[in-house]
């Protein structure tokens, strides 16, 4: 199976950043991640990305629901405006799963999926293996 190119977190909680760190390297996954502690930082990466003439958009973004700078879901809605047409997956990341986020996350097109955190190493490989045959399905 192929490794992901690049992998975006987006976080405000350093040890689940560090957690997650240790956790896609040892799923053997992806040849590179990026790791972020703020949605702002996140967001001006992404603005940059749209400016450069061939840039590297991530395979995949997993992202916090609750940050206090700026929720997930505010984030979605700026990423959305940046009018990105290489669209990575988007997975939304939680500690406790509301029914009013399963609900928001389930009409938003851009979600790929809603998952519990932290990830585990099962996790990511079963996610890896869903979006590879979701690409060859294409």
């Amino acid at each position: 199976m192929e490794k992901f190119q690049l992998l975006v977190f987006i976080d405000d909680d350093k040890p689940t950043n560090v957690f997650h760190q240790i956790i896609t390297k040892k799923a053997d996954i992806t040849h590179e991640s990026i790791f972020f502690t703020s949605p702002v930082e996140a967001l001006q990466y992404f603005i940059d990305l749209t400016e450069k003439t061939e840039p590297r958009f991530p395979d995949a973004i997993f992202l916090d629901i609750n940050m206090p700078e700026m929720t997930g879901w505010e984030f979605l809605d700026k990423f959305k405006e940046l009018g990105i047409t290489s669209s990575p997956v988007i997975i939304m990341l939680t500690t406790s799963f509301l029914t009013k986020d399963l609900k928001k996350a389930e009409e938003m097109a851009i979600v790929h999926k809603l998952i519990n955190k932290p990830l585990t190493k099962e996790a990511l490989h079963g996610l890896h293996k869903e979006l590879e045959a979701a690409k060859e399905n294409k």
